[in-house]
């Protein structure tokens, strides 16, 4: 039989090279896995570095949205108190007719005597739509930016028939201000939770 047949013989040493080459193969296999292996811990490490640098750049541009909100957001505050204080005290107890004088809610709206309040519905509705959509990261928001409850709830007669007529008298926009109030809904949502939770929306 052949595994008896002495090296010399033409088989044996035929045997011999096989063995040498399968263990050649099998030391390159046990290399190209791994090179494969510290290729790929390579090529995950760069991945993980780019989404930290990427998340970091999605944070530095949020800061920068939130700095110019911030900014504003003192502004907006002081025309929101002018309002209050100086058309509120007339607009509120003639609202329905001076939407109807006016033609429209959104032509009351466009109107030089709603000037502040406009101002300070954008403001608030752009945030709101920012940060729903992603753009600005809430728990940023939160911390920086008060969201001012007593004004809202001061001015919600007016948000609502506004909304009623905006189209024209009986023609609505059910969704007018729906920003801030998904954003005011984070607000309380993140007031209600245990210290130390990060500030969220409601899902």
């Amino acid at each position: 039989m052949d595994e008896d047949l002495p090296a010399a013989h033409p088989n044996g040493r035929l045997g011999t090279a096989l063995m040498r080459w399968r263990s050649l193969v099998g030391i390159a296999s046990g290399i190209s896995v791994i090179v494969g292996a510290a290729i790929s811990v390579g090529q995950f490490r760069e991945f993980v570095d780019n989404s930290v640098k990427g998340d970091m750049s999605r944070r530095l541009a949020a800061l920068s949205h939130v700095k110019e909100f911030f900014a504003e957001d003192a502004k907006v505050a002081r025309r929101a108190h002018r309002f209050l204080s100086t058309h509120w005290l007339q607009i509120h107890l003639h609202i329905q007719e001076k939407i109807l004088a006016a033609g429209s809610g959104e032509a009351f709206y466009l109107s030089e005597e709603m000037a502040d309040y406009a101002a300070v519905h954008y403001h608030y509705e752009q945030l709101g739509a920012l940060v729903k959509l992603g753009y600005i990261e809430f728990p940023l928001v939160y911390e920086i930016i008060a969201f001012p409850d007593e004004y809202m709830d001061t001015i919600a007669p007016l948000r609502q028939a506004l909304a009623a007529h905006w189209k024209g008298p009986g023609k609505p926009l059910n969704d007018l201000g729906s920003n801030i109030q998904w954003l005011r809904a984070c607000y309380e949502f993140s007031r209600r939770l245990p210290a130390g939770k990060e500030p969220g929306c409601p899902q």
